[in-house]
């Protein structure tokens, strides 16, 4: 469906953050005729001259509407089974719009490694000279974009327009169609409550290929039976990458662990593939800073290097994060949102790490706390019901200890998401950074 279908349409924009509100203006532009109403939980969402539906009915009478454009952040509900057929996205309307312009998309999916994925590719793009947008999950929302979208000139096989999306499983959770080139850096159980199982997850990750053309290509994590498996849904090329294919060692780059050497071999393939030079390559590879709330060092304060990793709300992600740092990792700040993750796994790799305490939050940490107990972790415990006071408590307990001959290392990175306690991860490690300052 494509943004001009929605002309004359009676059309509902399902949720009206972020992408909403970028639909609502590109239907204003694009196709004036539709008949919009806006309907979202929130009943301060909107002030708008079109029609609202708000408050806790906001999902009633939606027979109603010709097009019921869902934004990614709602679940699926029981009232969208009686519509099933009408619901669609911003995600979807973008892809359909642009399919005959000449534009390329590259979509970029993955449990862990998205965003890194998605910077690097664009950077290496825009650094060759592309008309390069970095757009989706990690940037503006592609319906932003419509107009960016310029028809089809080429440069031997290149695109005039080249759109590097990052996808998250909630935006390919509604999607009918794939972008011929997609990369899937990595996978593993995450978001369970808003998907409801592990097979549905990972139903929606297979929407980043299922649907491509027999040109299309997807790359993918070698070392993931999950991600060949995401891979075989594509009629299209499958290729693998793992981290021993990236060109630099890693610590000629300003990155840290081995997951940034899968996530930096990824970037290195999809180049190669767009024709992006090497010697392009390798420079963005050894300039890149890498992103905010990724093992981000926020420099040493009280004799201790503190360390942001928000974005790591899973075990696996936490345990990748301790593999990267070593053994300067003294503290790590634990807990949130429980969404019934097993931390077994985890307790082991803190077990055998050189972690002397673990600062728990509110929520998952119980659960923390019993699987660190049944592995016979000796590791101190501390609870904390805020980030000033988690901050506090690892300052002060580390100046307790005798100097140590290396700088430790406070790691937030809390193996859980943290709704129960800030907005998104963004916040979270803004939170830990000035409490930190302070």
């Amino acid at each position: 469906m494509t943004i001009q279908d929605l002309s004359g349409k009676k059309i509902c924009i399902l949720g009206y953050g972020k992408e909403g509100q970028a639909m609502l203006k590109a239907i204003e532009k694009y196709a004036p005729s539709a008949e919009v109403t806006i309907a979202d939980k929130d009943p301060e969402t909107c002030n708008t001259q079109h029609t609202t539906q708000l408050g806790s009915d906001y999902l009633k009478k939606l027979q109603r509407f010709d097009i019921i454009i869902k934004s990614p952040g709602i679940p699926h509900q029981a009232e969208f089974d009686a519509v099933k057929g009408k619901v669609t996205s911003s995600t979807q309307i973008f892809l359909d719009s642009i399919a005959d312009t000449g534009a390329r998309v590259v979509g970029v999916t993955g449990s862990k490694g998205k965003s890194t994925t998605s910077s690097l590719i664009f950077e290496m793009l825009k650094a060759s000279g592309e008309d390069v947008f970095l757009i989706g999950n990690i940037g503006e929302p592609a319906i932003s974009h419509l107009g960016d979208a310029k028809p089809g000139e080429y440069r031997g096989d290149r695109s005039r327009t080249i759109f590097v999306m990052e996808m998250s499983s909630y935006q390919l959770a509604d999607l009918t169609v794939s972008p011929p080139i997609a990369v899937l850096t990595s996978f593993f159980p995450e978001h369970l409550d808003y998907h409801g199982s592990l097979e549905a997850y990972k139903e929606a990750k297979k929407h980043i290929s299922q649907f491509q053309p027999k040109d299309g290509v997807i790359l993918y994590s070698a070392s993931s039976d999950d991600a060949l498996e995401i891979a075989k849904e594509s009629p299209g090329t499958h290729i693998p990458f793992s981290p021993d294919e990236c060109p630099l060692p890693i610590s000629d780059t300003h990155l840290l662990g081995d997951h940034n050497r899968s996530n930096i071999a990824a970037a290195w393939k999809v180049g190669i593939r767009l024709g992006v030079p090497n010697e392009v390559m390798l420079k963005v590879i050894r300039e890149f800073k890498g992103l905010p709330h990724r093992l981000q060092s926020l420099g040493v304060h009280h004799g201790i290097e503190w360390i942001d990793d928000a974005i790591s709300t899973t075990p696996e992600s936490t345990i990748a994060a301790l593999d990267a740092l070593g053994d300067r990792v003294e503290t790590i700040i634990l807990g949130g949102q429980d969404r019934g993750n097993d931390f077994t796994e985890l307790a082991k790799r803190l077990k055998t790490s050189a972690v002397k305490t673990v600062i728990l939050f509110p929520g998952s940490g119980p659960r923390i706390r019993k699987s660190l107990e049944e592995v016979k972790s000796t590791t101190k415990i501390i609870e904390a019901k805020s980030m000033e006071t988690a901050v506090k408590a690892a300052k002060d307990n580390l100046a307790t200890r005798k100097p140590q001959p290396v700088t430790p290392i406070v790691l937030l990175s809390t193996a859980s998401p943290s709704y129960n306690m800030f907005k998104n991860f963004e916040e979270k490690g803004e939170a830990f950074a000035k409490s930190i300052k302070k």
